[in-house]
């Protein structure tokens, strides 16, 4: 494994995060600016989803298994195409509670 493929991981399991927290602050109507506490949170979510949905569906329990299925390039598509789904998915929602509880505090 190098630098690169690393690197993709990286991407992979953080850029669904930042996503699905730009989300967030749209739907909140907070401010413009990406907090990188919603983003990490929304991320770990994300992956614990995604995690689930593979040990389920997949049969990935190990580590090992996992990165044997990131080296077909069409899961990894796949992968970082339904997790920003369901990022944004989780901001949205998580968005929209949040100016609902603000608007019932009023």
């Amino acid at each position: 494994m190098d630098f690169f493929d690393l690197f993709r991981y990286f991407l992979i399991l953080i850029v669904p995060g930042f996503i699905g927290a730009l989300f967030f602050s749209i739907a909140a109507r907070c401010r413009t600016e990406i907090s990188i506490k919603v983003a990490l949170i929304i991320d770990l979510l994300t992956f614990i989803i995604m995690i689930t949905g593979l040990y389920f569906f997949k049969g990935v329990t190990t580590v090992a298994d996992l990165l044997f299925e990131f080296t077909c390039l069409s899961f990894t598509r796949r992968y970082a195409l339904l997790s920003i789904f369901i990022a944004s998915t989780i901001g949205l929602i998580t968005g929209f509670i949040r100016r609902l509880f603000f608007w019932i505090r009023r």
